[in-house]
């Protein structure tokens, strides 16, 4: 049975729950990082609440499209590669084509054109596991998706 409120938003755009579900997650993601940048280094960029935003709302959506329940540390292994991934690209766009030199990881050993480090690509796999367990509660309570179970292999 669908609710009055479903049907007025059904009524507006046939996707519309889910634009306001990936919007709210794509807000948190941002919010969250930009919260935990600056907790971490003092500041943030405007840029950053982009950057986390989007790559929280694609690490919670590339999972939900796996053909079976993958294990929380193969999770967590695509998430972490996909936080790296978007950080090599990312940084390419802002710091070496738009010059905005938002980070620099030139100094620190193990580095790729000074966007990513094995250092930073350690922690985002730290992140990506908090990314996963946020993602799926805040899936579950606020918008009525599965309660989330994990299993460690």
């Amino acid at each position: 049975m669908i609710s009055a409120n479903k049907l007025e938003l059904h009524m507006v755009h046939p996707n519309a729950e889910k634009i306001w579900e990936y919007s709210g997650m794509w807000l948190m993601g941002g919010g969250l990082y930009c919260m935990l940048e600056t907790f971490w280094q003092g500041f943030t960029h405007w840029t950053m609440f982009v950057a986390g935003g989007s790559l929280f709302l694609l690490i919670g959506l590339e999972r939900g499209k796996a053909p079976c329940r993958w294990s929380l540390i193969s999770q967590v292994v695509i998430g972490g590669l996909t936080i790296t991934a978007g950080e090599f690209l990312i940084g390419c766009v802002l710091n070496l084509v738009l010059h905005l030199h938002v980070w620099d990881y030139s100094k620190e050993p193990y580095n790729l054109m000074g966007q990513i480090s094995l250092f930073s690509s350690f922690i985002w796999y730290w992140l990506a596991l908090f990314a996963i367990l946020l993602f799926d509660t805040a899936h579950w309570l606020l918008f009525g998706g599965e309660r989330p179970v994990y299993h460690l292999l």
